[in-house]
């Protein structure tokens, strides 16, 4: 690390009551300003995108929520910046997103929320590869859905997870391949309304290709759920499926398998689809259903009913529409094995997202969309919908390429 950076770094750290998206964001530029002043030493090509948008969006129910229901309007201001480097056995993406938001009458919903993400990819030889994948996350549950089948919150919670996941993969032989992977996670919430947890495990997969266009899939996992002051709980996993590639504008799969809870000998079943169509230059399609036993921030580890598909069409060159749904519940069709002990109440959850995007210039793009939410407790009969509007305008800023370092 050159002088300067390293003088930036410490006078971050000296100075008291400096907030976190204020260090990330200086380490952030010091290591592109450190990067761009080392010597290019080999064939390597660097890329930076930038990126600054602004968001506008009005709720009638911003919380979701069937007694504390909030109307608001908000402004959001997301920076975000992308680092790739390339070299002929090495992908570096190092991408960073902070977004700084802010409610008229609601300040006590002002966030600064940072996502980070690092995806590294390095060719060993011609048959080995290994990869890295790991995110850093600081959000409130205000924005994020990733408990939504989960009881209603009548404030906003910050959390914040880590998740890493290392990767290896062999090629036997031409048609057989053998991966090895793991996967850490680790999120903590700032209320007593949710549970901080922790999960980790291996996976061990296996594919044989049946020929060019098709092959087999399996893979064996463990996982270890660990929440805090609950008792951990420790699953098996299998999954058998089918994968179809005719070209790279059609992907079919499918994976079945069986899961089984090493405290209590639950056995029960999992199943997961995907879909992405490239119908012509204009149109495409994704589909996604998935039945698993996933960790939640209620501390227990629940069954997770998945669906979520969407269509864009490029109507003309500079505009595209957007049509997006996404489904979830807790519902354990089949007796899957959920541990679910706090709370047996079925909840779902149904989000609907139509979108236009216009392109006003090279630099600039416009969108404008509308979410639809509705969230329901059937043992209950409770719920809540909200109505929410979206108006972004995005900036690009110019590109910097080069090569070294």
């Amino acid at each position: 690390m050159s002088s300067w950076c390293r003088d930036r770094v410490a006078s971050l750290g000296g100075i008291s009551g400096v907030t976190m998206h204020r260090y990330v964001i200086g380490v952030s530029l010091c290591a592109v300003a450190c990067c761009a002043g080392w010597r290019a030493s080999s064939a390597a090509e660097w890329k930076l995108s930038s990126y600054l948008s602004q968001t506008v969006l009005y709720s009638d129910n911003l919380l979701l929520s069937r007694q504390n229901e909030i109307s608001a309007v908000g402004f959001t201001t997301t920076p975000q910046l992308i680092l790739e480097r390339n070299t002929p056995t090495l992908t570096i993406e190092l991408d960073g997103r902070f977004e700084f938001s802010e409610y008229i009458d609601h300040s006590n919903f002002n966030s600064q929320d940072q996502f980070v993400s690092l995806d590294v990819e390095k060719l060993l030889s011609e048959r080995s590869t290994l990869t890295m994948s790991t995110d850093f996350i600081r959000d409130t549950t205000l924005r994020s859905e990733q408990d939504s089948s989960d009881r209603f919150l009548d404030d906003s919670i910050r959390f914040v997870t880590f998740r890493a996941n290392p990767s290896w993969t062999y090629q036997l032989t031409q048609l057989d391949e053998i991966s090895l992977s793991g996967d850490y996670r680790n999120t903590s919430y700032d209320s007593s309304e949710k549970t901080d947890f922790q999960n980790y495990g291996p996976t061990i997969g296996y594919d044989r290709r049946l020929s060019e266009l098709d092959k087999i899939t399996t893979s064996l996992s463990y996982l270890h759920f660990d929440p805090e002051r609950k008792t951990s709980r420790d699953r098996l996993g299998l999954l058998v499926g089918y994968a179809y590639e005719p070209s790279e504008r059609l992907l079919v799969s499918g994976q079945g398998g069986a899961s089984y809870d090493l405290n209590d000998g639950d056995v029960g079943y999992r199943a997961r689809f995907n879909l992405k169509y490239l119908v012509d230059d204009q149109t495409s399609i994704r589909a996604l259903i998935s039945h698993d036993i996933e960790p939640s921030g209620d501390g227990d580890l629940r069954t997770r009913n998945r669906a979520s598909a969407g269509v864009s069409y490029r109507a003309t060159e500079l505009t595209t529409l957007g049509f997006a749904v996404d489904y979830t519940d807790n519902i354990d069709y089949g007796a899957s094995g959920s541990t679910d002990e706090d709370n047996d109440d079925e909840s779902r959850y149904f989000s609907a997202r139509p979108s236009v995007a216009w392109q006003i210039s090279e630099d600039w793009n416009l969108v404008a969309e509308y979410r639809f939410r509705h969230k329901a407790f059937e043992e209950d009969n409770d719920s809540a919908t909200s109505n929410s509007v979206f108006l972004t305008l995005q900036y690009q800023l110019p590109t910097l390429v080069g090569e070294g370092f």
